[in-house]
């Protein structure tokens, strides 16, 4: 999906609805194309007062990375607990932060700054199918869609506030802006993102393949 098409889509702010009545909404809904729920979606805002820091934790539990996406702001140093039986070795080539945490378990690894904004893509070294998203922001307000697509917005102040979203569906494209919106008067936003079904024995995608020839170069 090329970005012009997110541009053209977005310069409309496809499908944001809004609620006409003075009380905020309780959560913000994000939806797909197809009307679907959207999990791991990062909204962010500008211009309101700075969120609580909040100690920021990726964990690895069943062969995945938890949270799939995790944002933080510019600065914030994230723990990498291992939760899983097995060693995992994280690591990330990302522009934004280089780093590798070698074999581990529990709580052996240190904490890792992320001093610049930016996206940073997570493989581990043993388990091809393990990918997470740690994305750094100067945005003053940050947060990141659950399993049923919601957001809490209730603590935003009301007015309008410039605000944008990263998706997975972007890659290592920057947030997209949605222009200015009162999200304590939005009850869901749909985005340009389309339906994936999952497939099964999928061969690696180009990430994951950039992991293994990375793996493969560094390999110990």
């Amino acid at each position: 999906m090329q970005r012009s098409r997110y541009q053209a889509l977005n310069a409309v702010v496809m499908a944001v609805c809004l609620i006409g009545l003075p009380s905020s909404a309780s959560a913000l809904k994000l939806l797909d194309e197809q009307g679907n729920v959207l999990s791991d979606v990062v909204i962010l805002v500008d211009g309101v007062a700075p969120k609580p820091a909040a100690p920021a934790v990726m964990d690895q539990i069943d062969m995945q990375f938890q949270p799939r996406v995790l944002a933080v702001g510019t600065g914030s140093r994230v723990d990498f607990p291992n939760s899983d039986d097995v060693r995992h070795h994280v690591y990330s080539f990302s522009a934004a932060k280089r780093f590798e945490l070698r074999l581990f378990k529990g709580t052996d690894a240190p904490p890792v700054a992320f001093e610049q904004p930016g996206l940073v893509v997570l493989g581990c070294n043993i388990h091809d199918s393990m990918v997470g998203y740690i994305l750094i922001t100067d945005s003053s307000w940050y947060g990141v869609s659950d399993a049923q697509g919601q957001l809490d917005a209730s603590q935003l102040p009301g007015g309008n506030w410039p605000v944008s979203w990263w998706h997975p569906s972007l890659g290592e494209a920057a947030p997209v802006s949605l222009g200015e919106l009162d999200l304590q008067l939005t009850a869901q936003l749909t985005l340009p993102v389309a339906s994936t079904p999952v497939a099964v024995d999928k061969p690696l995608s180009p990430l994951q393949q950039r992991f293994r020839k990375a793996a493969e170069q560094h390999a110990y």
